[in-house]
């Protein structure tokens, strides 16, 4: 992920508890995606690999209910992934020409 995601917790405690958590979640959706296919020129194929993405955050997300603060992330993250994919699919486009 690109950009970094600001947000103010209540204690050390519940920020390393969500920095724990928030390194999970990606490194599970990122293990979900590594062997996705994409073909880079296609924008419906670009849109499904976005999709995929959001699901799996959707699911993971579930593992960690407890976690109010990185609940509250989702859409960031969601929004992360999305423009990581299509930069992704903009430069592998680019390097088949």
């Amino acid at each position: 992920m690109s950009r970094e995601i600001n947000i103010t917790v209540g204690s050390d405690t519940a920020a390393a508890q969500l920095r724990q958590d928030f390194d999970e979640l990606i490194a599970r959706v990122n293990g979900d995606m590594m062997f996705q296919s994409i073909q880079a020129d296609d924008p419906v194929s670009v849109e499904a690999t976005v999709a995929n993405a959001e699901r799996s955050i959707d699911v993971h997300l579930r593992e960690f209910t407890e976690n109010g603060a990185l609940q509250s992330l989702a859409g960031e993250i969601k929004q992360q992934f999305r423009e990581s994919i299509e930069a992704q699919a903009r430069a592998a486009a680019q390097f088949a020409r």
